[in-house]
């Protein structure tokens, strides 16, 4: 197989005493990468990996994130006496994923899904002076192994219940057996640990410290691999009664108190590292909601993003420094009024690349309610500073464009996918689109409250956070001589 051949051989390269072999591998991943992306019909079936359309996606997306990371790499490990070693392990963690991501067996998923979570943990603590960061590579390795190895007794059960390790035939059929909601409870807990889902929270927010090369793999990789989990294993947990509402009160949590812990923090790698945890709440809500298409498209985008986004940590303190969107004044409500007008043609434009999903009575509504929130937000904060008819212009153009680009790959993605129908709105659905209106409309116009209420509410929600959101505190660095090797 010509893909995992390409990454095989830059590993094997690396564990020699090839000169230069890190820019080998870097190539080498780059060409995986093409060959996923322009050349699906070259990839072949075996080994336990099917490279069906949506499994070549997920390949693709793998390499392009460690072609990245080992580019930025080659220059912030440049000199220091472990690169190699620190090469070996990325290249491992690239293959172990490809295998994960595209594994037609369930033994060869969790076989992927453990040999990651032990590398990332290697990887986060390689820099074994730093007693702050082994502390959290065992931390984290306790919840991915504890959420790994939950994962391996529910295909275990699977074999003992269904007599294979395939998740086709599990679509195809699934014999009703006592030990499902056993089996179920495994894969939902898999999950939950893998992505950082409250109460498993903690171990991502302790990672911080990890190098900054680690820190992108993990948050555009490894931490959105509860949405393959859940949408390889669909038929086993979603006929449980109790496990999309838990998905969607957990991920409702999740995406709440990270968006709250990430306005509160003091460095740039915990804001991100908490702005994750809310998007992988989000993402995980979506997979209770049944949106697969669009919580897949969600975790490809956020990882491209977030990867983004950590490569460049030391440019992101300047943006650290901008104000937030805030309505006040006499151009308040026409602002406001002109963004929800744009919101809400991007919610219909975003419909008309995925009205397939659901009807209106569905939980897809509460997409399109996301996305038009989405897209207002976005043309009111680019138009607010300097509201001109130019500047609103080039805001609906922008806002209008994004919620398109979405649409699309939610599309491209659900074309991919085994047909997924949205559950019927309920209460508690109507209740999390209640709150996140509501949430929004107090953000927007906080400086409206009475100073009272107001100053008594951001101050107690502050402590609260700033509280909750600390890491433990073996797994911190309070002096400097503590980096020093």
């Amino acid at each position: 197989m010509i893909l995992i051949g390409l990454l095989v051989f830059g590993l094997l390269g690396l564990l020699s005493p090839l000169p230069k072999a890190e820019r080998l591998s870097t190539f080498l991943t780059g060409a995986g990468f093409l060959l996923s992306l322009g050349a699906p019909a070259l990839l072949s079936d075996g080994l336990g990996l099917a490279f069906s359309p949506t499994h070549t996606l997920l390949s693709a997306v793998v390499c392009f994130v460690s072609l990245a990371i080992q580019a930025y790499g080659l220059r912030h490990f440049g000199g220091h006496r472990k690169q190699r070693e620190v090469f070996r392990y990325l290249m491992a963690l690239t293959l172990s994923l490809v295998f994960f991501s595209a594994a037609s067996h369930l033994l060869v998923m969790v076989a992927g899904l453990l040999v990651s979570n032990v590398l990332l943990a290697r990887l986060i603590g390689f820099q074994l002076e730093w007693k702050a960061a082994t502390a959290s590579a065992r931390y984290a390795l306790l919840h991915l192994a504890g959420g790994a190895l939950a994962l391996l007794a529910a295909v275990g059960l699977i074999y003992y219940t269904q007599g294979h390790g395939s998740p086709e035939r599990l679509s195809l059929s699934l014999e009703a057996t006592p030990w499902l909601p056993v089996i179920g409870g495994f894969v939902l807990l898999s999950a939950l640990a893998q992505s950082a889902i409250w109460p498993f929270h903690r171990w991502l927010i302790a990672s911080a410290n990890a190098p900054t090369p680690v820190s992108a793999f993990m948050h555009a990789g490894l931490v959105n691999g509860g949405a393959v989990i859940l949408y390889k294993l669909y038929p086993v947990w979603s006929i449980l009664s109790w496990s999309a509402t838990l998905l969607v009160v957990l991920g409702g949590l999740t995406a709440i108190a990270g968006t709250l812990w990430m306005l509160v923090q003091s460095d740039v790698k915990r804001t991100l590292t908490c702005s994750t945890m809310g998007q992988m709440g989000f993402m995980i809500m979506q997979c209770g909601m049944g949106l697969f298409p669009a919580a897949i498209a969600h975790m490809i985008w956020h990882g491209f993003f977030k990867a983004s986004l950590f490569l460049s940590a030391g440019s992101t303190v300047k943006a650290a420094r901008n104000k937030s969107l805030s309505l006040y004044g006499p151009k308040a409500l026409p602002l406001f009024l002109f963004g929800l007008v744009m919101g809400g043609l991007g919610a219909f434009i975003f419909w008309s690349f995925t009205g397939a999903t659901g009807g209106l009575g569905s939980t897809y509504v509460l997409l399109l309610l996301f996305c038009g929130i989405t897209c207002a937000h976005a043309v009111m904060t680019i138009a607010e500073p300097s509201p001109t008819a130019g500047r609103l212009v080039l805001a609906a153009v922008l806002g209008l464009l994004g919620s398109t680009v979405y649409g699309m790959s939610v599309w491209a993605v659900e074309s991919q996918l085994a047909l997924f129908t949205a559950p019927a709105l309920n209460g508690l659905h109507l209740g999390i689109g209640l709150f996140f209106v509501l949430g929004w409309l107090l953000m927007l116009f906080r400086d409206y409250l009475p100073d009272a209420v107001g100053d008594s509410w951001i101050a107690r929600i502050y402590a609260w956070a700033l509280r909750y959101s600390q890491p433990l505190r073996q797994t911190l660095n309070v002096r400097r001589s503590a980096y020093r090797l």
